[in-house]
């Protein structure tokens, strides 16, 4: 069971994480250097498929709630 406080800080973390996403994805259209845009679309993956997880841990603690 989350605490408010964890759903706070969950909800910061996800605020965080999407504001770097799209970073991400503007500053990968300023590059030129193939194997760092390679690693910034794997980053771009990673936070997304972060951002997912953090999204249905939420969804099932309303839904235990």
């Amino acid at each position: 069971m989350l605490t408010p406080k964890d759903i706070l800080y969950m909800q910061d973390l996800l605020d965080q994480t999407f504001v770097l996403y799209k970073r991400i994805q503007h500053e990968s259209t300023l590059l030129q250097t193939k194997e760092i845009i390679t690693c910034f679309q794997n980053t771009e993956k990673q936070l997304c498929k972060n951002y997912k997880q953090l999204v249905s841990i939420l969804q099932e603690e309303v839904k235990n709630e």
